[in-house]
């Protein structure tokens, strides 16, 4: 394969310096280009010390996007040097406002909420600001891209990346006429380009008016990404021999947020250049995050691509606890987080949820992209969603998902239980009658169908919502929480002890039947006569379904390690401390399989550390 050619717009800094890095790592000639010689140069040589990098790897040339004349000024010299150009990234682009950086710090703490954050009164926005954006953001990538075109042309495998932001999504926009101009993916056909023009000249005088907000614009910044998505779409149709796309890197580090975001530099630029290289069967005229792509696009290789210099990629790790605001998911978090790996807390309470992560910052000197909160109700299908669409565009993927969420589906008479506790000495490990607490616990149809919503179908619900995020994951694990007393032994039908154990036959679809049948039974009074459980029946029957589910899944998704485990009888607020365990000690349990080696055991059921059968 002939030598390739690339330009990188602003890259002197952030994703577009990292983006040089690793395309030039491919032995791909490179052009870093920045507005500011001097930083520009500057950068070059940081590459060249650091990397190794010869004169004729990496080259440096002066560009302003928003400047005609330096434009043309640099596809003339890669017309004279080069002849030809293979790779263009639009990278350069500006906020198109002035922050309140100390605001807007404080502010993004309560994005792991999973709520919206209003930014307009930490932002000013002018209209000279707005028209700079416009100018940079949306019609500098178009100058860039119409200027190189006949270069780009001469190339066997053209390759065009614009690295835009979710913030570009029409769903971002409440002025249903933008909407309709800039157009659906099945409107593709009636797209152009003056369409794109007549929108941006509406906002611009509905900004200058001072009427955008009535008018439901939103930002200057998603208004030019959004343009430059539609505009993604009009070339890939227009010139189907060149790879046009466009792509959100996720929320990285970079100065442009104020270094508030989650991924470093290294990561954001990992898939913009996955799409620079990807091979000619690949796609064009997306606006993608890395999820879709990661399914899509296949990298072409060099024959400079040594194993030594692969392009970077990230090796840290991201993991989910659900019910993790206290107890054995709250130590699962930390032990998690002092392994270095990135965790979300999440908890169907916010306050509380955002208590546990304050304490655990304290205590453990976590810092803010090591360990995050997340609103999860598991119960909640737009919960998980929302969860599920954070991870997705901070991180791009899932490595661990740890379902520890669960209730035992009975109302406990708590006075009974501390008369329990004082008779046993009163001291913290005393050992509470299993008969007083058997009594003292009441169980309704409403709780036991809580019960099964929350322990069986709510880690079921997280799992699909999160299967895509963990299919991108080199190592992706599941780690089920579950207890002793879902062993079969414990429910006394044979026919429902049957079908659980039959794992070659067991089918999602055979397990609802057989909960729906249970409950039934619940309703109508008759559990002992069919054979079900009587003591804590939601919570038993909830965990055997979930432990097998966890067979179910291991056998469809090989490349996964699925596993439930019972941690143990853990001292917490809930039994006064009377547990066998400490809450380290049994989160150990289920940490320790969170981060097994990739040939660990997957469909299997641990009971306090040990491999135990499922009956």
């Amino acid at each position: 394969m002939e030598k390739r050619y690339a330009v990188v717009t602003g890259s002197n800094k952030g994703i577009g310096f990292e983006i040089v890095r690793q395309l030039a790592s491919h032995g791909i000639t490179v052009v870093l280009t920045s507005r500011d010689e001097k930083r520009g140069l500057d950068a070059v040589q940081k590459l060249k010390e650091s990397d190794g990098f010869s004169d004729d790897i990496l080259l440096f040339h002066q560009l302003d996007v928003a400047n005609s004349s330096s434009v043309a000024s640099l596809a003339e010299f890669i017309k004279n040097q080069f002849r030809r150009l293979d790779i263009l990234v639009n990278n350069a682009g500006i906020i198109g406002a002035i922050v309140d950086v100390e605001v807007f710090k404080c502010g993004v703490e309560t994005m792991h909420v999973g709520t919206q954050n209003d930014w307009r009164p930490i932002r000013t926005e002018t209209y000279e600001l707005a028209t700079e954006c416009l100018e940079t953001n949306y019609y500098g990538a178009k100058r860039m891209i119409e200027a190189f075109l006949p270069l780009l042309q001469s190339s066997q495998s053209p390759r065009i990346v614009n690295v835009t932001s979710t913030m570009g999504r029409l769903r971002s926009f409440s002025n249903e006429w933008a909407k309709a101009m800039l157009g659906k993916l099945s409107d593709v056909e009636n797209l152009t380009e003056e369409k794109v023009d007549e929108v941006l000249s509406e906002y611009l005088k509905d900004f200058k008016s001072g009427s955008q907000l009535a008018k439901g614009w939103p930002f200057a910044y998603s208004v030019s990404k959004a343009a430059l998505n539609a505009y993604t779409r009009i070339l890939a149709k227009k010139f189907p021999s060149c790879k046009v796309n466009s792509i959100c890197p996720g929320y990285v580090k970079t100065d442009i947020n104020h270094d508030c975001g989650m991924l470093s530099a290294e990561e954001g630029a990992e898939w913009p250049v996955k799409l620079a290289l990807m091979s000619d069967d690949g796609p064009s005229g997306l606006m993608e995050d890395k999820i879709a792509l990661g399914r899509k696009i296949n990298i072409s290789k060099t024959p400079s691509m040594a194993e030594a210099t692969k392009v970077t990629t990230s090796k840290r790790l991201y993991a989910v606890v659900t019910g993790a605001n206290k107890g054995i998911g709250f130590e699962v978090v930390r032990q998690l987080a002092s392994q270095g790996i990135t965790v979300v807390l999440t908890a169907r309470d916010a306050k509380r949820g955002l208590d546990a992560l304050q304490k655990l910052k304290g205590s453990g000197g976590f810092p803010d992209d090591l360990l995050l909160f997340h609103q999860l109700d598991v119960i909640d299908m737009s919960s998980i969603a929302s969860l599920s669409d954070f991870i997705r565009n901070v991180f791009g993927r899932l490595d661990i998902l740890v379902n520890n969420a669960g209730i035992t589906g009975a109302h406990i008479d708590g006075d009974a239980v501390k008369s329990s506790f004082a008779a046993a000495g009163g001291t913290e490990g005393a050992q509470i009658s299993w008969d007083v607490v058997k009594n003292a616990m009441s169980e309704t149809y409403d709780s036991t169908l809580e019960c099964l919503q929350i322990n069986y179908y709510g880690a079921k619900r997280v799992i699909e919502a999160f299967l895509p995020l963990l299919q991108l994951s080199q190592s992706p694990r599941i780690v089920n929480v579950s207890s002793e007393m879902g062993k079969l032994k414990n429910i006394p039908s044979e026919r429902a002890k049957g079908l659980l154990r039959d794992v070659d036959s067991l089918t999602e679809e055979r397990m609802d039947e057989m909960l729906n049948a249970f409950l039934k039974d619940y309703k109508e009074g008759s559990l002992e006569a069919n054979g079900w459980p009587l003591f804590l029946s939601g919570y038993t029957v909830s965990k055997a379904s979930m432990n097998a589910y966890t067979r179910i899944l291991a056998k469809r998704h090989h490349n996964f390690k699925v596993n439930c485990v019972c941690p143990g009888f853990a001292k917490t607020d809930s039994n006064l401390n009377s547990g066998i365990y400490s809450v380290e000690e049994c989160a150990e349990r289920v940490v320790r399989l969170a981060l097994q080696p990739d040939d660990g055991p997957s469909g299997l059921f641990f009971v306090h550390g040990k491999l135990t059968p499922f009956d």
